[in-house]
């Protein structure tokens, strides 16, 4: 039986809040390929038909459960960060992705995503655009009115979130080859120069 008060629930960040929360919980249980949107009503208490209201499908509250974790696990570490600065740019990026990483990792309702019967649940939403468009927000700021500029920050959000889904996916054979790898390889490509458009004098 559901709880009646979600009929008359009037805070939307609560109520979407609420339901995830549920979702992650069922996700940890039951595997996030196998847990269904009815199972999630049933963990959150509350009916299907509130359960679509805030989310059409199931891919919806797949990528509204990774948006949220996403975020919250950027903002973390970039306030570790600000209270303790990194010596270079370079360094910056290595220890945020490193930490976000590792955030994922230590997170039971996080790792979950990545263990095999699951895989193709993240790997579907690394192509998702809007997340895309997030994460590289997030690592480059705002994007440019420059069209060129706007397409390679675009595939360097893409380039990052494949990289991260990757390494949670198939993990390095330790730490320090995890770091050597994004150091050497990754980072650079994100902090490459970035094109602009050529405006004809």
């Amino acid at each position: 039986m559901y709880n009646k008060m979600w009929g008359r629930h009037s805070d939307v960040d609560s109520a979407v809040d609420r339901i995830l929360d549920a979702a992650g919980l069922t996700f940890a249980e039951l595997g996030v390929a196998k847990a269904k949107m009815v199972d999630v009503a049933g963990a959150a208490g509350c009916s299907r038909g509130t359960l679509y209201r805030y989310f059409p499908n199931q891919e919806a509250l797949h990528l509204a459960f990774v948006h949220r974790a996403t975020l919250r696990i950027a903002r973390r570490i970039a306030a570790d960060q600000a209270a303790v600065p990194a010596p270079s740019l370079t360094e910056a990026f290595t220890e945020r992705i490193l930490a976000g990483i590792d955030a994922v990792r230590s997170d039971p309702l996080l790792a979950i995503w990545f263990e095999p019967e699951n895989m193709a649940v993240p790997i579907l939403l690394s192509q998702n655009s809007e997340l895309l468009r997030d994460i590289a927000a997030d690592s480059f700021g705002q994007f440019s009115p420059d069209p060129l500029v706007q397409q390679e920050i675009q595939r360097r959000g893409e380039w990052l979130l494949r990289s991260i889904v990757s390494l949670l996916a198939m993990p390095g054979a330790d730490q320090a080859a995890e770091r050597h790898m994004i150091e050497s390889y990754l980072v650079p490509v994100l902090l490459a120069e970035l094109p602009t458009s050529k405006v004809d004098q």
